[in-house]
């Protein structure tokens, strides 16, 4: 089996990284190939894909629907687009912090039924990932430069500050859960998936390292730290649209961006139950006490 690992950022870093240590049967090598591509030019895509049978994404926007233009006419077997968040399925139209993905899942929908190159994909859903919280956030690993979610505190909590902006319950007075998982465990959950083999992969698997409130993930902070209360801002459901309105007037777009997400959390855009990838395959994930103990633990 041939892989491509489209990006060059940490994700697939760590994605190259897992595959290559991992001695499964079905790859004819376990070395890497670099190649330099532009993805503005389909006949340098196309020739870089020639006789690969899948493709993990992720570059996002226009860079990737060139790439999956290329993919499907170069015969790949399946697709994986740069979807490693919280379910598609719970975007709302017109998303605020979209960034392209709708107009890449749309072309994906059309390759899937197209007569002379059908090319089938799969979305990996993991829900928010643990390195979020961790030591310099997303950026330090070179993960979410192109977005506003890569620095320390950018989604709920900064864990070396001691604070918190949060989203508790819903406009109905629900407790909000997320489902986590750490970026390790998802390229371990591909690497597992491939055994299952490509051919028989649905249109998304779901994976989950835990699922907690949002009031245990700052506690679960707060008690890693030595037990002192973070210093925490609790946004009600019924004023997010408030505090967007206030940090868009006044252009702080940091906040914005911050608030995006919590309108996002409360939307349960990132929760979901029964994890279909976790009963399929031999994958025992890291859970969010123990990943918080080994990277803030005194």
């Amino acid at each position: 089996m041939r892989i491509v690992i489209a990006g060059s950022g940490g994700l697939a870093r760590v994605f190259a990284h897992y595959i290559h240590e991992t001695a499964h049967p079905e790859l004819e090598a376990l070395d890497y190939t670099v190649i330099v591509v532009n993805y503005d030019s389909q006949a340098e895509l196309r020739h870089a894909l020639r006789g690969v049978d899948l493709v993990i994404s992720t570059v996002s926007g226009n860079p990737q629907i060139n790439l999956m233009d290329a993919a499907a006419h170069s015969d790949v077997s399946r697709f994986v687009p740069a979807e490693f968040e919280g379910p598609p399925s719970r975007r709302p139209r017109n998303d605020p912090v979209d960034r392209g993905r709708a107009a890449c899942l749309e072309r994906l929908r059309h390759w899937s039924r197209h007569n002379r190159h059908p090319m089938p994909s799969t979305i990996f859903t993991c829900g928010v990932f643990y390195e979020r919280f961790a030591r310099g956030g997303l950026g330090s690993m070179n993960i979410g430069t192109s977005s506003n979610c890569y620095y320390p505190g950018s989604y709920l909590m900064n864990i070396e500050t001691g604070t918190a902006e949060i989203v508790e319950t819903t406009a109905s007075g629900n407790p909000i859960s997320v489902a986590m998982t750490s970026i390790n465990d998802v390229a371990m959950f591909i690497v597992a998936a491939l055994e299952l083999g490509i051919e028989n992969w649905p249109g998304e698997f779901r994976m989950q390292g835990d699922r907690k409130t949002i009031t245990e993930i700052v506690q679960y902070a707060e008690s890693v730290k030595g037990g002192t209360p973070f210093e925490t801002d609790v946004i009600q459901a019924r004023d997010l649209n408030t505090h967007l309105e206030h940090a868009t007037y006044y252009q702080d777009f940091t906040k914005v961006a911050r608030i995006h997400e919590l309108i996002a959390t409360e939307q349960r855009r990132y929760d979901y139950t029964q994890p279909n990838l976790n009963a399929i395959v031999n994958v025992v994930p890291t859970s969010f006490w123990t990943w918080l103990n080994n990277n803030w633990g005194v």
